[in-house]
């Protein structure tokens, strides 16, 4: 693999670019990824965190690269397959919206997409795709290696670098996140993980034993870095209004009846609170709440957390329960009512995920495959035979929060404490 440029970057270091990803990242399409946030409400918080998709995704690539020359060569392919892995890595957010993930939370309600759905809609129908094409890379491979599809023998391990449970995307976000927001918990010895990588004889992601310590570093970093940062308090305050803010704009900007990429295209950070400060609040209730979001945010008048409980629970059912629109609202008003506050003032929070990497193509999709060498042979096990931290952590992590106005604290939160008490006090691990 040549490359013709490289770019110097503060988490890795000197990253080479061959040709063709150095003509992607010129490309209009991916230059917008500097007007996306990697973390929409992080720095409210962390004063530094004023990172963008752009540099993450390179970073991505970089890992994506690391990881392939570990796993692909042992599989019979060569640097094709190594430039496709790191253009998947490259362009695996590419469709990302305004404030990255808080965007995708009103997609997903007024259209049913995500933000995967978006970036292989990009890759196979914009400029993207005829550059890709220009450059002998199949378009149609890069959208499937970006959402974790399997179409070729060997595909159970090349999407995974990129789409997988210890995945590139991973590894780079929590070390540079960690970086930026000048926090310690993403500290994670990503060379020794990905230098303990093998592929089993059927096909499957698999570490080294030895390299456990590694393993049990990254499930930690994992963990801290959502509780303590993505799901930290005033950063979901803040991406609670951004989500509230667009929810009122779609209704007057019609901001996700996007027809054609080019369209979603125009669509960043900038542009959007660019086009809301232009709205009339006279012009209906909508206008008036996004012009109101955006004035708070301006002034860091917030949304004052009343309430808090973190979970972990093993039963996914539970855990999914809590994240459906009409429990949220039926808690509200009945928080509201026992608070003799408007049920619009109280905001039920609960952002969810597998504290252990989720792979749904396995039996036990929150179990991490490892190997030992026992007298020359490669003996597979799961981690959590060998580690009480992954054990503990096979587990949804939920952060349950209720906010509201600074004016209606108390009140709020002696309503909530009082209807939330009948949550299991064996779930409670943090308050």
């Amino acid at each position: 693999m040549n490359f013709e440029t490289e770019i110097n970057d503060p988490i890795h270091g000197f990253i080479g670019l061959t040709d063709i990803e150095a003509r992607i990242i010129n490309s209009e399409t991916y230059q917008r990824l500097r007007r996306i946030k990697q973390l929409s409400g992080g720095h409210f918080v962390y004063p530094t965190a004023e990172h963008t998709r752009f540099g993450h995704c390179i970073g991505a690539m970089y890992l994506a690269g690391m990881m392939g020359r570990r796993l692909l060569a042992p599989l019979g392919l060569g640097n094709d397959a190594l430039q496709e892995v790191r253009i998947a890595g490259l362009l695996h957010d590419i469709g990302h919206g305004p404030f990255s993930h808080v965007f995708e939370e009103v997609l997903v309600e007024r259209r049913g997409w995500n933000h995967e759905d978006v970036t292989e809609w990009i890759i196979r129908k914009s400029e993207l795709g005829e550059l890709l094409e220009y450059g002998g890379i199949s378009r149609n491979r890069i959208a499937d290696l970006v959402r974790g599809k399997r179409k070729r023998k060997n595909d159970s391990v090349v999407s995974s670098i990129v789409a997988g449970q210890v995945d590139a995307d991973k590894m780079d976000y929590l070390i540079r996140d960690s970086f930026y927001c000048g926090v310690n918990y993403g500290l994670v010895d990503i060379h020794r993980l990905i230098n303990s990588l093998e592929a089993s004889d059927d096909l499957i992601l698999q570490f080294d034993l030895a390299a456990r310590g590694a393993l049990e570093s990254f499930l930690v970093a994992r963990y801290e870095m959502f509780l303590n940062v993505y799901y930290h308090k005033t950063v979901r305050s803040v991406e609670i209004m951004l989500v509230k803010m667009m929810h009122a704009a779609d209704s007057v900007l019609n901001l996700t009846g996007f027809s054609t990429p080019e369209e979603f295209l125009l669509l960043d950070d900038m542009s959007l609170i660019s086009q809301i400060r232009r709205i009339d609040p006279s012009e209906s209730e909508n206008a008036k709440e996004a012009v109101k979001m955006v004035s708070m945010l301006d002034t860091r008048t917030l949304y004052k957390s009343a309430f808090e409980k973190v979970l972990h629970t093993d039963d996914q059912f539970i855990s999914k329960l809590l994240t459906k629109r009409k429990v949220r609202e039926s808690i509200e008003e009945e928080i509201a009512e026992a608070a003799g506050v408007p049920s619009e003032k109280v905001i039920v929070d609960v952002p969810t995920l597998p504290s252990v990497p989720y792979d749904p193509h396995q039996l036990n999709p929150m179990e991490i495959k490892i190997f030992e060498i026992v007298d020359g042979k490669k003996i597979p096990h799961n981690f959590s035979e060998y580690s009480n931290i992954a054990d503990m952590m096979k587990v949804y992590l939920d952060v349950i929060r209720v906010y509201t106005y600074d004016e209606h604290r108390k009140e709020v939160g002696q309503a909530a404490r009082e209807i939330f008490q009948e949550v299991p006090e064996a779930a409670l691990i943090h308050m």
